[in-house]
């Protein structure tokens, strides 16, 4: 079998004279839709506060067993903040219960 332009072609990419239903090309060409890294890094920024702020017990934890080096209180009281303030806003409580629904479907 011949390989052609037509028979390489993906079926879900459109031509270039055909535009795309959402009127946006999603080509993967400069024409395509894409974000800013700007936009992608407050995203990314977005996502590591949402699991910082549920996972403040285990970073506490993992603070209090870090070495004694130069830092290490720094460190240490960063973490007792940060887990204060998620416990004074309900963090913890909001991630438990997430945890209870979602280990009630595996039962």
């Amino acid at each position: 079998m011949e390989l052609t332009e037509d028979t390489m072609r993906q079926p879900w990419l459109h031509t270039a004279d055909t535009p795309a239903p959402s009127g946006v090309p999603d080509d993967f060409s400069p024409r395509s839709a894409t974000r800013t890294a700007g936009g992608a890094a407050v995203a990314v920024g977005i996502a590591l506060v949402v699991m910082a702020a549920g996972r403040s017990p285990e970073i506490l934890d993992a603070a209090y067993g870090l070495p004694v080096v130069a830092g290490t209180e720094t460190i240490i009281a960063a973490a007792e903040a940060w887990d204060g303030a998620m416990q004074a806003i309900g963090v913890p409580g909001v991630v438990e219960a997430v945890r209870r629904v979602l280990s009630a479907g595996r039962a």
